[in-house]
């Protein structure tokens, strides 16, 4: 995927963004999105006949509408740069030290936050929508943990947040990048969690630079997601409380750890327009 390469070593350059640009543009992606569902519908009105291979055909159209849709933001909001290509000094370190973050906010919001979280109604919609990747686990883990982690992160991070926050204060752009992720899961449910996750992606993208890490972190939280937060809320009995208190004071834990660690090595790559706000 060659526009990945283009966004990491910064080959081309987001266009400056207003708050207001920045929403349109947000709201442009989910029309394209949905525009991009009426050929699938149409192909399931022919495929009912393949019952067993639908799934996947829904879920390969899924994924090519997905990519055109970044590659027409990217056309439309973005232009080559003419800089020397920036080079990141990627290591296991950076990665361990994001995986221990998003591992850290997963196991206190998963033992603090949700249970409030899921007294609120998911709309049906959204329940039908789970429902149906989930009826093969390939497809829901490809969806779920590839596609939707580079989908979202190219766009929220690679394209809204860095395009806001060449125009306004880093900071706003931060939270209002994480509240229009947050926006376009249209349920509250979710939102909570995508506007959390939005925050703490965010400030990766615009300390480090590289959509591989916002892309790989947002990987583990979706995994994570999918897997040890379901464990969480099968615990019961009398020492559910125990438990689930341990786990989320081990996420603090290790988020104020990984927070200590960023300290002492912070990163020489972050985002240009960070850096200078920074320094002012």
């Amino acid at each position: 995927m060659k526009f990945l390469g283009n966004i990491e070593r910064e080959d081309i350059c987001i266009k400056q963004m207003s708050i207001i640009k920045a929403f349109f543009v947000m709201i442009i992606s989910f029309l394209l999105e949905s525009l991009g569902q009426i050929p699938i519908v149409i192909l399931n009105l022919f495929s009912k006949q393949y019952t067993n291979i639908a799934p996947y055909i829904n879920f390969a159209a899924g994924v090519l509408v997905k990519y055109f849709v970044i590659i027409i933001l990217l056309n439309w909001y973005s232009k080559k740069s003419y800089d020397k290509p920036r080079k990141h000094s990627l290591n296991g370190k950076k990665f361990i030290y994001v995986a221990l973050i998003i591992i850290g906010f997963r196991l206190a919001y998963d033992n603090s936050l949700i249970y409030w979280v899921n007294m609120i109604p998911m709309p049906e919609i959204i329940n039908e929508a789970f429902d149906e990747i989930a009826i093969s686990p390939i497809i829901l883990i490809l969806t779920v943990a590839v596609i939707a982690p580079i989908y979202e992160e190219v766009i929220f991070r690679g394209i809204l947040l860095k395009g806001m926050a060449s125009k306004i204060d880093p900071t706003l752009a931060l939270i209002l990048s994480a509240l229009f992720f947050a926006l376009v899961h249209m349920n509250i449910p979710q939102g909570i969690n995508a506007f959390l996750l939005g925050l703490i992606i965010g400030a990766i993208y615009l300390n480090t630079g590289s959509i591989y890490l916002c892309i790989f972190a947002h990987f583990i939280n979706n995994s994570l997601g999918i897997t040890i937060s379901g464990v969480f809320q099968l615990i019961s009995g009398k020492y559910a409380i125990l438990i689930r208190g341990t786990a989320f004071i081990v996420g603090i834990t290790i988020l104020i750890i990984a927070y200590g660690w960023y300290k002492r090595n912070r990163p020489g790559d972050m985002l240009d327009i960070y850096k200078e706000f920074i320094e002012i």
